[in-house]
């Protein structure tokens, strides 16, 4: 028999305002810990990151940060968009 840790969802930090449309906790505030969460590109990218990774990189998967960071990213939808927010001369 395998015990599974629930844990407070890292989407909503101790607010009780969750949604049912959260990937995580599906709107109850906790979910089981199976030691990974999905990146947060869901639709996108479909990966699962382990658990501090997730925190670690804002709940991105390494390739997904990467790009988010080096602002290929659309920080408002998460779709790919290269050279999102350089500056028009």
């Amino acid at each position: 028999m395998t015990l599974t840790k629930m844990k407070e969802c890292p989407n909503h930090a101790g607010s009780f305002d969750c949604t049912p449309f959260c990937r995580i906790c599906e709107g109850n505030q906790e979910y089981e810990s199976n030691g990974y969460l999905p990146c947060n590109r869901f639709g996108h990218c479909g990966t699962n990151v382990e658990e501090d990774i997730w925190h670690e990189e804002m709940g991105f998967c390494m390739p997904c940060q990467e790009m988010y960071f080096n602002q290929k990213l659309n920080p408002y939808t998460l779709e790919e968009e290269e050279g999102w927010g350089d500056d028009e001369v």
